[in-house]
């Protein structure tokens, strides 16, 4: 028998990632070997339970009727985001754990293998769904492409820490906070376990753009977070895949994602 496929491989295989060629490879070993079957299985398990709990198709109907109870806007120029986020039409926080990844204390590189827990196993995902396609969690170990009309949530298992926030970087250097818009970090939610953060994003442009959400034991202002932000880009010659973790006290995990 040959050496088992890695994780990361499988979960690209279940997420139809792989070249043709690969992807034969990977499931014909992976129908052979008891071991990668079942894991294989297991991403399409998880994968079925997280959608019949919180389906898509539901979210994307409550952004439409959101939409449509929102007054019409003025007729003056728009600004010039690159985001929209929407509300949504399902609760806050959602009891699923789903592939979440353990939190980086310095940044969003993760060791593939064992990975870096902090205080007791704080974890953040990034999960991608609406366009019609299936839901997925973002990887820490390598882009992640978005499809044309996809959203993304953010999630947490805050452990220790008190406080949240989340901010966006692209390609052009400009930052912008998610969660909150301004002001100080969120309190994170009461209770053990996954919350999620309350809305969706949608992401609009071409290139890439890094999501970084950080946990910490104090308030720090989104003002401190975005200018770390720019300084991790400036210093990365100004590219945004190959940013630095952010110089700030706390957790953080960041991902790149490529906008369609």
């Amino acid at each position: 028998m040959s050496a088992h496929e890695s994780t990361w491989t499988l979960r690209r295989l279940h997420a139809g990632e792989l070249p043709a060629l690969e992807a034969t490879r990977a499931r014909e070993h992976a129908d052979a070997c008891e071991r990668c079957g079942a894991t294989l299985r297991s991403f399409a398990e998880a994968q079925a339970a997280f959608e019949a709990e919180v389906p898509f198709e539901r979210f994307e109907a409550g952004v439409e009727q959101a939409r449509e109870k929102q007054p019409q806007a003025r007729s003056e120029p728009a600004p010039s985001t690159r985001w929209v986020r929407p509300l949504m039409a399902v609760a806050a926080s959602v009891g699923v754990l789903v592939l979440a990844r353990p939190m980086l204390e310095r940044g969003g590189v993760s060791d593939p293998v064992a990975g870096n827990r902090l205080k007791g196993g704080a974890s953040a995902e990034l999960r991608i769904g609406g366009g019609g396609e299936p839901q997925r969690v973002a990887s820490v170990d390598a882009p992640e492409g978005l499809r044309p009309g996809e959203r993304v949530r953010l999630g947490y298992s805050a452990e220790a820490f008190r406080y949240v926030a989340a901010l966006s970087v692209d390609a052009q250097g400009e930052v912008t906070p998610l969660y909150p818009e301004s002001g100080d970090s969120l309190s994170v939610e009461p209770g053990a376990g996954q919350h999620w953060l309350p809305e969706s994003v949608e992401f609009t442009g071409a290139g890439a753009e890094r999501v970084v959400l950080v946990l910490t034991d104090t308030p720090v202002s989104m003002d401190t977070l975005s200018d770390a932000a720019r300084k991790a880009f400036a210093a990365a010659g100004r590219d945004v895949t190959r940013m630095a973790p952010l110089d700030v006290a706390g957790a953080q995990t960041q991902w790149v994602l490529l906008k369609p």
